[in-house]
């Protein structure tokens, strides 16, 4: 588990580019959850009957500041809160952060570090929910005649050349419930395409679509692609662009990146990172139905159908994603919906209980249900009351000492005598077993709570700042210093030192594990991924005279 306390500092770079070139670097691959089997039909009609009346308290419009408050006076239960962060801590759960809204009150942030309220964080798949905002918005704007479109209207030379008589019935809406009928994965994998590449063109000829379109749910990335696509084409901006105008700057959201394809396209299935606050936003901006501070930004009735059901999911998917699906939205079937992305990110709108949860997190496949879990364990029950409870200074001052602790330092342990042996000393790699490995590396011990690892790949040489006590330091990198490597290590026995890394905190969520053991003039390594990406890989090194 990849945590504890974190600081900064700005490390220089010689060669830009390496992360971009080896593990962690992001890919515009599809990253969601597994994809699932095609099987079961649309609803006859859209149906949500999971959204109990609203309690009746003022709105708070948190342009800048979210303003805060203690969970009980906003009715819920700090030792709950307190549990849940306990179940997280205790079972090593690569949760990044977790912030709870009530009636509009910030009552609960804390983040794991590496990650702080400053840094932005990759969401995956909830850029999904976004696409779907802004395609309500290019259909108020008339840039969208409406969702019973043809996808073909806005590619007519696809139309004028295609046999298959289903892409000819695509429509935007089948694009947004993922019932398009491909049923496969169409998103192409980027990597070593050019502005040649033309995206859409491959999405939507590249496979037949095997069903009629809005029969089945499979969850295809290539899907909200074809959207962004079509934003672009239409509105003269890309998603992107069109997000910051009428979605981002409206919210007061100024702190984000999002993606693109070699043609410029918005990836519009994945590639956008935010703050958690601001993710916050979005949940909330959902939670009124599309109205912010007396204007309304998405329109209500789209708001209202794309967390709907619309199509089935049981048993395609996970445990957190067998309740149906809106136009990107998850429905949950314990009240609300939610957005999610792979890793373990989750936005949750629950407008029965006036609150809105947002989780960010580094989980592996198997785990990736958690958050949904954590809500249903902790916060549901804790947050049953509808006027304030009783102050609990108690609880409330274990919880705000857990999240302290979550952050603390922790004193540096003795450093081995192998330590002072090896500072200094340059090993080159002699053996590859499996992976992709540096030429060589130095570590370097100054005797203090922070050392210096300087590495050298094909593509350059750069220097690294780790800490020793627990703490990630922050090593900033790329020609706009855009990327934040992440970085700390520590001595597992008097032989092996363990390296924990992540290459971008705003744009991966794994953290890459390093083991390095000494013996004599030679070093064996294996390296691994926290989320499973690969399997562990072995190398061999030796000291250089």
């Amino acid at each position: 588990m990849c945590t504890k306390i974190v600081t900064y500092i700005l490390v220089s770079f010689i060669l830009a580019g390496l992360i971009g070139g080896c593990a962690g670097a992001p890919t515009a691959s599809p990253t969601n959850a597994p994809t699932a089997s095609p099987t079961i039909a649309p609803t006859a009609s859209p149906t949500n009957t999971m959204v109990p009346p609203v309690a009746e308290q003022p709105a708070f419009w948190p342009d800048t500041e979210w303003p805060v408050s203690t969970p009980e006076e906003q009715g819920i239960d700090s030792a709950l809160i307190l549990a849940m962060l306990q179940e997280i801590q205790q079972e090593e759960l690569n949760v990044h952060s977790v912030l709870i809204i009530r009636y509009g009150y910030l009552v609960t942030e804390v983040y794991f570090p590496p990650y702080t309220q400053e840094i932005r964080h990759p969401l995956r798949s909830i850029s999904k929910g976004v696409t779907s905002a802004m395609t309500g918005i290019a259909i108020k704007e008339g840039h969208i005649e409406s969702v019973q479109q043809n996808v073909l209207d806005f590619y007519p030379e696809i139309a004028e050349e295609t046999k298959d008589k289903h892409l000819r019935d695509l429509t935007i809406e089948h694009l947004l419930t993922m019932s398009a009928g491909f049923n496969t994965d169409t998103l192409p994998n980027f990597d070593g395409k050019d502005s040649s590449f033309d995206a859409v063109e491959y999405i939507l000829t590249h496979s037949n679509v095997l069903r009629k379109p809005g029969e089945t749910f499979y969850y295809d990335s290539g899907m909200p692609h074809v959207l962004s696509a079509i934003i672009q084409k239409t509105t003269g901006l890309t998603l992107e662009a069109y997000a910051q105008k009428n979605l981002f700057g409206p919210l007061g959201i100024t702190d984000f990146s999002w993606q693109a394809d070699p043609q410029g396209i918005t990836l519009g299935t994945s590639g956008l990172s935010l703050l958690p606050r601001d993710m916050a936003k979005l949940g909330y901006l959902y939670l009124h139905r599309g109205q912010w501070n007396g204007e309304q930004i998405v329109p209500a009735k789209w708001v209202e159908t794309s967390t709907t059901m619309h199509i089935e999911t049981k048993g395609l998917m996970n445990a957190a994603e067998d309740d149906g699906y809106g136009y990107y939205w998850w429905i949950d079937s314990f009240g609300g919906y939610s957005a999610h992305g792979h890793g373990g990110q989750y936005i949750f709108v629950l407008p029965g209980l006036d609150m809105v949860v947002v989780f960010t997190g580094g989980l592996a496949d198997p785990d990736f249900p958690t958050p949904h879990r954590l809500l249903q364990t902790y916060l549901l029950p804790a947050a049953q009351a509808v006027t304030p409870l009783a102050d609990n200074p108690q609880a409330f001052n274990q919880l705000t000492t857990e999240i302290v602790n979550i952050q603390a330092e922790e004193p540096v342990a003795p450093l081995p005598e192998i330590a002072r042996q090896i500072s200094g000393k340059t090993f080159q790699v002699t053996e590859i077993e499996s992976g992709i490995w540096f030429n060589h590396f130095t570590f370097n011990f100054p005797g203090q709570d922070t050392f210096t690892y300087d590495v050298t790949w094909p593509t350059g040489t750069f220097v690294f700042t780790g800490g020793l006590d627990n703490t990630f330091y922050l090593n900033k990198y790329g020609p706009q210093e855009e990327a934040v490597y992440a970085y700390r290590g520590y001595w597992q026995d008097d032989h092996t030192f363990v390296g924990e890394e992540i290459y971008d905190l705003t744009s991966e969520v794994q953290c890459v594990i390093t083991t390095y053991t000494f013996e004599g003039k030679k070093v064996f390594m294996t390296e691994d991924s926290s989320m499973g990406y690969f399997p562990t890989f072995h190398a061999t090194g030796e000291m250089v005279e």
